[in-house]
């Protein structure tokens, strides 16, 4: 009986059954350096960004640890005062462990935020106006757009890809792909937890949906290709107009 309720509980709290993608240990499963080593580490001097301090945004941050790192790669041939990046997640127990592992404070920041709150716009914003901007120059987006299209639908997806458009010169995106998506729904069933309205999704081409409604819909173009991380994940660059 008492091995039964310790299965229970274990699967109760397995770390794959979060909703928004809000894992505790993501990192333990899905390496940073992998990602790291398909971008550019001179990525910044590539796309002729100037202007310093360079302003970034990492959308669903999780623990920090590829916010950190990311900073630390691309800094590795400039000025680290010169870049300054802020992490988000809606996740605010995980806020607290990026804020406690923080490497640079200085030039790392931590917010909780949800991009798909309406109030999230005001808050990017007022992160901006510290360095009189209006935009940032790079938006990255790892691995979160299929948590968005999950849980918002169709039209969540291009809302949230309204939103990043607006406010970045450049777009990082590593989309997952609809057999990522069907994993998913099948560890939800599998614990008996919510399901995601999957059948619902009419946009199942992911990437190339993404592509399209950028260039069409964000005044945006493709820019580069970085090829795959080691989960088969392409990572894409775009640029505004």
């Amino acid at each position: 009986m008492a091995k039964s309720e310790n299965s229970q509980n274990s699967e109760k709290f397995e770390p794959g059954a979060a909703r928004f993608g809000n894992f505790i240990n993501y990192y333990s499963f899905n390496s940073v350096s992998k990602r790291l080593e398909a971008i550019p580490s001179d990525l910044l001097s590539q796309l002729q960004l100037n202007i310093h301090p360079v302003v970034c945004l990492d959308i669903g941050c999780n623990s920090g640890d590829l916010t950190v790192g990311l900073y630390s790669h691309l800094t590795s041939n400039i000025d680290g005062t010169k870049m300054h990046v802020l992490g988000i997640d809606l996740d605010d127990v995980l806020i607290t462990r990026c804020n406690e592992s923080n490497q640079y404070p200085e030039f790392v920041t931590y917010q909780q935020i949800d991009i798909m709150d309406a109030n999230s716009t005001a808050q990017l914003t007022a992160f901006l106006e510290k360095y009189n901007r209006t935009e940032f120059d790079l938006i990255t987006c790892f691995s979160t757009t299929m948590w968005i299209h999950l849980n918002y639908g169709d039209s969540g997806l291009n809302n949230f890809l309204k939103t990043v458009s607006n406010i970045t010169k450049f777009l990082l995106l590593e989309p997952q792909e609809w057999k990522c998506y069907k994993a998913a729904v099948r560890r939800m069933t599998r614990l008996n937890r919510e399901a995601f309205a999957i059948k619902k999704l009419q946009v199942k081409e992911i990437t190339g949906h993404i592509t399209k409604f950028l260039q069409s819909e964000c005044n945006m173009k493709f820019h580069a290709c970085f090829g795959e991380t080691s989960w088969g994940r392409s990572l894409y660059l775009f640029q505004k107009n």
